[in-house]
């Protein structure tokens, strides 16, 4: 089952970060980008935002460690606001793997 968000999430509490992501999006090559903090709803993203567009469909993919392994993430998002440093993200569906991404996040985050 996929719950789709509705609304602006920005009132969830945001987790700082300095996180390595990789943002893909339909009109260019992927960007590497820094992940600054997130949420349950969404992200803010440093990154060269001049070839992103708002409402854009992205996909955020992230590699985290648990114990000794790695294992890659990706989360749907559609980009809700950009401005010269990066881009805000707004997770547009919620899957098992997204909830489970996400914990791994804030687990890190927290050490």
């Amino acid at each position: 089952m996929v719950f789709k968000p509705k609304g602006n999430h920005r009132d969830c509490s945001r987790t700082p970060l300095d996180l390595a992501v990789t943002l893909y999006h339909r009109r260019g090559t992927p960007l590497d980008c820094k992940l600054v903090d997130i949420s349950f709803g969404g992200a803010y993203i440093q990154a060269d935002s001049a070839t992103l567009a708002i409402d854009e469909p992205v996909t955020l993919a992230l590699l985290l460690r648990s114990g000794r392994q790695e294992q890659l993430y990706s989360m749907s998002a559609v980009v809700v606001r950009k401005n010269e440093e990066g881009a805000g993200l707004m997770f547009d569906e919620y899957d098992r793997d997204t909830i489970h991404c996400l914990r791994q996040v804030y687990r890190e985050a927290l050490n």
